[in-house]
């Protein structure tokens, strides 16, 4: 047990939170790691959130008309849609 919160109070300072930066407006363009269209997922709010969670990923988009959430590995462009709602992570 010792052991297990000392790895835990090690490694918790290097585990680190992205933050994204919301584009209204706009869409993104470039390599798809994962694409949503259940309810589960259908707001801007909900896309964000798996974002998050998952690791690898630079920006999502979310569109209101397809209710179809999309996130990216890689990002070649971002393009005006005024269905879409995007989140590019923050430099640090």
């Amino acid at each position: 047990m010792k052991k297990l919160l000392l790895t835990v109070t090690f490694l918790l300072p290097l585990i680190t939170f992205a933050e994204y930066e919301m584009k209204t407006a706009m869409l993104i363009e470039g390599k798809i790691a994962s694409v949503k269209s259940s309810g589960k997922y259908a707001s801007f709010d909900k896309c964000k959130s798996y974002a998050e969670k998952r690791t690898g990923i630079l920006a999502f988009t979310y569109d209101s008309k397809k209710n179809k959430c999309t996130l990216f590995k890689s990002i070649r462009g971002i393009k005006e849609d005024v269905n879409s709602t995007s989140g590019v992570i923050k430099k640090v």
